[in-house]
């Protein structure tokens, strides 16, 4: 979150100098994994942050539910054609979305939560798929 905050205040004052370098390098399409309050910089130009869980209501690991559940996770996105906030969800729409000139997919989150156990909101990690918006 701390992350995702500076680069919002970088953009705010139009200073590209101020944001942190990208803990991840990935070309546009590649999927990969992105840690909560970490950023990813796509194809040298883009970059996402995953900034928070906004939902968790999955079905914890080895309990039987009636229903899956669902978690929300929120991702910062810059590029040349802009920025956006966006909410992408693992069971329910949207999964994908578009802003800022990128087309955003999430594919899977972890870990799972676990029943009768605190999340460890540390410990969560987003699988994306960063592509040019069409």
């Amino acid at each position: 979150m701390k992350r995702f905050a500076i680069l919002l205040g970088a953009l705010a004052c139009g200073s590209g100098d101020r944001t942190p370098p990208a803990d991840v390098e990935v070309a546009y399409g590649a999927r990969f994994d992105l840690g909560q309050g970490e950023q990813a910089l796509i194809g040298g130009e883009a970059r996402v942050t995953f900034a928070r869980i906004a939902e968790e209501s999955r079905c914890p690991a080895g309990v039987r539910c009636i229903r899956a559940g669902n978690a929300a996770a929120v991702f910062g996105v810059e590029s040349p054609a802009g920025t956006a906030t966006l909410t992408l969800n693992t069971d329910r729409e949207p999964r994908r979305a578009v802003a800022a000139g990128l087309a955003l997919a999430l594919i899977g989150l972890g870990p799972p939560p676990v029943e009768a156990a605190a999340v460890d909101t540390a410990a969560y990690e987003a699988t994306l798929v960063v592509d040019h918006a069409p």
